[in-house]
């Protein structure tokens, strides 16, 4: 290990600065594996996969990645264009940012971050499990929009639909 011979108090003060710095990112949860390198849009996108889906885990994330995708590509927009209140029910009564700082430490969050990653750079790697679908509820539930309208896929607690326009 290499010693550092710090001189004046302006060496101190760097050194000081440096360190505080490291143990602020580590406590504010930047920290979190593999946070570092991913765009704000996918931390986002993380944080709507584990307020949906969470409990179905990576197949269910999968899943509303799924949905994401194919509204951002239907819309000409990135994922994050189509994350908005009213679209998610997760993001109703709450912001991008709350919603990252209330999942980036559950340990499953990696594993969001992941998936949306894939979603972002590498689509085709989702696959289609959802058969299409552009729309998601809970099994039980019957919203409005999906009057009239079968589920194409069923996984884990959630009822995947493919609606028109």
């Amino acid at each position: 290990m290499k010693k550092i011979r710090l001189v004046s108090p302006w060496d101190w003060y760097a050194c000081w600065r440096r360190l505080i710095g490291r143990m602020a990112l580590v406590l504010i949860g930047w920290s979190v594996i593999g946070v570092e390198g991913s765009t704000y849009g996918q931390q986002v996108l993380a944080a709507v996969l584990m307020a949906e889906a969470r409990g179905e885990g990576e197949m269910g994330m999968r899943a509303v990645a799924e949905v994401v995708r194919r509204r951002a590509d239907v819309n000409g927009t990135s994922p994050l264009g189509v994350l908005r209140p009213g679209a998610f029910t997760s993001l109703n009564g709450t912001s991008h940012k709350a919603l990252i700082r209330k999942h980036r430490n559950h340990p499953l969050f990696g594993k969001a971050l992941e998936i949306a990653r894939i979603t972002y750079n590498d689509p085709e790697r989702l696959g289609n499990r959802t058969r299409g679908a552009t729309h998601f509820t809970h099994k039980e539930e019957r919203p409005y929009w999906a009057e009239g309208h079968r589920p194409v896929a069923v996984i884990g607690n959630h009822a995947f639909y493919r609606l028109p326009g």
